[in-house]
């Protein structure tokens, strides 16, 4: 397991600890070969979002307590799970969630008094029928 990290930003695998924010060489979550692992398999903005993926799993193991010693990472976990909505969104990346679709039936309010050409009538004096469905 190897680290690297240049402020620069010269390297894929650089760029991407940026993103995920795993610069401290005293305790990264992600080595430079998985880095470039996905970085050679995706792109840079997919490995973004699979290097966070991956410290999410990391994270999500049980909490444990010994003698004095207690760690908890409910809070680290949640601060990277709200990071990958962000990042996902940012690198145009979808997650796999269900998309709702939406249908207009009426490009109008149905209680308008707007209506379509195939069904306006002309029921007054003067020649208004053009005004309610966008023609001049």
């Amino acid at each position: 397991m190897t680290f690297s990290y240049t402020p620069h930003l010269t390297t894929d695998v650089s760029l991407v600890r940026f993103h995920i924010g795993d610069t401290d060489s005293e305790g990264f979550y992600v080595d430079d070969e998985a880095i470039q692992y996905f970085v050679d398999t995706y792109s840079v903005n997919a490995a973004v979002v699979k290097c966070i993926q991956y410290i999410i799993t990391q994270l999500s193991q049980p909490n444990f307590r010994k003698d004095w010693l207690t760690v908890t990472l409910e809070e680290a976990r949640a601060g990277y799970e709200n990071m990958l909505k962000i990042k996902a969104q940012e690198m145009c990346i979808s997650l796999g969630g269900v998309v709702a679709s939406a249908s207009i039936s009426l490009p109008y309010r149905a209680d308008s008094y707007q209506h379509s050409t195939a069904t306006r009538v002309n029921d007054q004096d003067t020649d208004e029928t053009g005004v309610y469905d966008g023609r001049p």
